[in-house]
């Protein structure tokens, strides 16, 4: 099953470690490009947006949803998380991968 990541840039690196493909966007055209790059590529099956972005690509999201097709769109936390904490980069990687990363005493 292919699936594809739009979301803030450590987002993505977190999901990338599980081996899930994905882009970094910074703003509201870059999220729309991105968005229709992904539902154009017939390979897709899942597309996951962070909740940042899906606010951003909103209508396009609806439409999409609407119409039935392929990949299946999930929302997703990005690194803020729903309570607006940033998490840090191994909370993510845990999260994405199961795999916890701690320093060596």
């Amino acid at each position: 099953m292919a699936i594809h990541i739009i979301g803030d840039q450590d987002t993505v690196l977190g999901y990338r470690f599980a081996g899930v493909t994905g882009a970094a966007v910074t703003g509201e055209d870059e999220a729309r490009r991105a968005f229709r790059e992904a539902v154009a590529n017939p390979a897709l099956r899942l597309l996951l947006l962070t909740e940042r972005v899906e606010r951003m690509v909103d209508a396009e999201v609806t439409a999409h949803r609407l119409a039935a097709a392929t990949p299946y769109v999930v929302v997703v936390e990005d690194i803020w998380g729903p309570d607006g904490h940033r998490r840090s980069l191994q909370e993510l990687i845990y999260e994405a991968v199961g795999i916890r990363i701690v320093r060596a005493e």
